[in-house]
């Protein structure tokens, strides 16, 4: 493979949840960590397409070891937008309306530093990114500019993610689903990398719980290494896990749901360990929720109790066979937990714009080396303990 992994893409189907299916360089299409409605039927599109490679498929994708893509010299990337989507025509395809990111939590990689355009292309609903240098956009060079990037242990390097509906979109989601098409185009012409995915749209809003590396000047908060016994955001040299949590929206037009920034304070998590200490047997219906609960607290006192408070969500914990003392739970800070607050209150220029409350947890790592993935994921409806789970988010952490 070489930098620009302008390698023929096989088209190994892997079937995803909700009906989603993805091939090729594409792995998946989520909701876009600066949107509370990006997959809402006859909202505006805010969503964000994962890419992945034959080497590393899914999740692994996002390792900061793995090379993303480049651009080829002479060459361009396509992204199509078909099926349910449908173009506002008052919107242009500029870099307003498309972001490549490597990373997720993402880390931009923007035109003017990187040095692509985002325009028309040729057919209708078709993004091109074209390379102002001669020389394409080299996988290898194609690095954020994010302040922390640089302090980073691995900088992620080459686009891993392109994020539709940055600041302005140009889409809304129509009918029951949407596809999205990308292909990686070389000097001559030719196709090297081809891949797609189409996402169902859901119907009624959901709170949504999205990875965000906001704080530490944009840091990478995912595939973290410690040594077992040692807790992210409290061992020097670490960060914690780190998610912006939107509520449901009400029910609006498409301009009122693309606006809204409404979020969840006085969110937590405890984990299975504390909610044992606690004398709290998890309802039958909760029984996935094998790492901890997700509560909000609702008297505003700032402790979490799973007998007063409401529960949300549930973290899905994984870990090598056979690992002891791993646990996800609120970030701790003189004893307390530290519930989520405005965005605002913690990056206050991203906060003003983007919205919503931003979460912090700590993860403690296993006794077993390898890899350890929970899952912060939200009830579809909170009030029905029953309804299963909508939105959620895995991050990665490495213990060795």
């Amino acid at each position: 493979m070489n930098k620009y992994m302008t390698h023929i893409i096989a088209t190994t189907l892997l079937v995803l949840p909700n009906a989603s299916i993805a091939e090729g360089i594409v792995s998946k299409i989520v909701n876009a960590p600066l949107s509370a409605t990006g997959t809402v039927m006859d909202a505006r599109v805010g969503v964000n397409v994962y890419l992945q490679s034959p080497e590393a498929s899914g999740i692994e994708f996002m390792n900061p070891d793995v090379l993303g893509y480049g651009i080829p010299a002479g060459g361009e990337i396509q992204v199509e937008m078909s099926d349910g989507f449908e173009r506002d025509w008052n919107v242009a395809l500029t870099q307003s309306a498309l972001m490549l990111v490597t990373g997720a939590p993402q880390q931009g990689l923007p035109g003017k530093m990187l040095g692509y355009t985002v325009q028309d292309g040729e057919h209708e609903n078709v993004f091109l990114i074209t390379p102002t240098d001669e020389a394409g956009v080299p996988a290898d060079m194609a690095m954020s500019p994010a302040p922390g990037s640089k302090e980073d242990p691995v900088r992620n390097k080459g686009i891993k993610v392109i994020h539709i509906g940055f600041q302005q979109s140009a889409f809304f989601n129509r009918g029951s689903s949407g596809t999205v098409t990308v292909r990686i185009i070389n000097g001559a012409g030719d196709t090297v990398g081809e891949g797609s995915a189409s996402l169902d749209f859901i119907k009624t809003p959901l709170a949504q719980v999205l990875p965000t590396n906001f704080p530490q000047k944009r840091r990478n908060h995912n595939w973290q290494t410690i040594s077992a016994g040692d807790t992210l955001g409290h061992t020097k040299g670490t960060l914690p896990l780190t998610y912006m949590v939107y509520g449901a929206s009400p029910k609006a037009d498409t301009e009122a749901l693309y606006a809204f920034k409404g979020g969840l304070e006085g969110v937590g998590v405890l984990s299975t360990p504390q909610l044992k200490k606690m004398g709290y047997a998890k309802p039958d219906a909760l029984a996935r929720y094998n790492g901890g609960l997700v509560l909000h607290d609702q008297n505003n006192d700032g402790v979490l109790d799973p007998v007063s408070d409401k529960i949300i969500g549930g973290i899905i914990a994984s870990a090598p066979k056979g690992a002891k003392g791993q646990e996800l739970k609120s970030l701790e800070k003189d004893g307390m937990p530290v519930l989520s607050v405005l965005t605002e209150k913690m990056a206050p220029k991203p906060g003003k714009r983007w919205g919503g409350p931003m979460l912090m947890l700590q993860f403690t790592g296993g006794s077993m080396p390898g890899k350890y993935r929970p899952t912060v994921a939200l009830l579809n409806d909170p009030d029905n303990l029953s309804s299963g789970d909508g939105s959620a988010f895995t991050y990665t952490i490495r213990v060795k």
